[in-house]
């Protein structure tokens, strides 16, 4: 009974951070710091926001790789199975028309400031309760989470740290593919935004979301 509750923690909290990337999409006010790069080849190249999410986690792997070399865990190869688990959850609860699912194909697109700035609120509250719930069970984490885990082990830094580091360098290269690719300074205020406001406000709350949820949940069991 407890393996299928960890099942459905570990489903539910991909789906609900899939959720909250997709309400990010639709704000066009800027996605998450994990799912910029991914927005930017989506872009870019005309795949799915799901098989740009995919590519996008293989490299982390990748570069986890290159960064532990012999001290890469073989079971950390999982990552590569979570992601694409999670790149089709990403595409089956989205907008595109092209993906397998589009789940949320003709939901409401905000058209003024105020009501996309909600639905950026609304998106980073999902983001940071479906990280809370996806990793409680402790199984295999997604890549760009597993990346700030081998920068700590690399470096020594608390992991908060290497979050941070990690989401700025993903940031600052899905800037770079915006700027270059997507119509230079014109595309912070097109259709066709990866970083903006938004991105700085997800990479600033999601986290306190999550440390919300856990210490909601420690008094919770205290009380009991």
């Amino acid at each position: 009974m407890q393996t299928v509750k960890k099942i459905v923690q570990y489903i539910g909290g991909l789906v609900l951070i899939a959720v909250g990337i997709n309400i990010s999409k639709l704000a066009r006010l800027g996605i998450s710091p994990v799912s910029s790069i991914p927005r930017a080849g989506e872009l870019i190249w005309g795949i799915t926001l799901g098989t740009a999410t995919i590519a996008a986690h293989f490299l982390c792997v990748v570069v986890q790789i290159l960064l532990l070399r012999k001290k890469f865990r073989p079971v950390d190869l999982l990552q590569v199975v979570v992601s694409m688990v999670f790149g089709y959850i990403v595409d089956f609860t989205g907008t595109d028309p092209n993906a397998f699912g589009h789940l949320m194909l003709g939901f409401p697109v905000p058209q003024t400031y105020i009501l996309r700035a909600v639905y950026v609120v609304i998106s980073v509250i999902l983001i940071g309760l479906g990280v809370y719930v996806y990793m409680k069970p402790g199984w295999i984490p997604m890549a760009a989470d597993g990346l700030s885990r081998t920068v700590t082990e690399v470096t020594g830094k608390p992991f908060g740290n290497c979050k941070t580091l990690v989401d700025t360098c993903l940031v600052i290269v899905a800037l770079i593919l915006q700027i270059v690719f997507l119509g230079g300074l014109s595309s912070f205020t097109g259709d066709k935004v990866v970083v903006r406001e938004g991105t700085v406000f997800a990479a600033i709350f999601a986290g306190q979301v999550v440390r919300l949820c856990a210490g909601i949940s420690g008094k919770r069991k205290k009380e009991q």
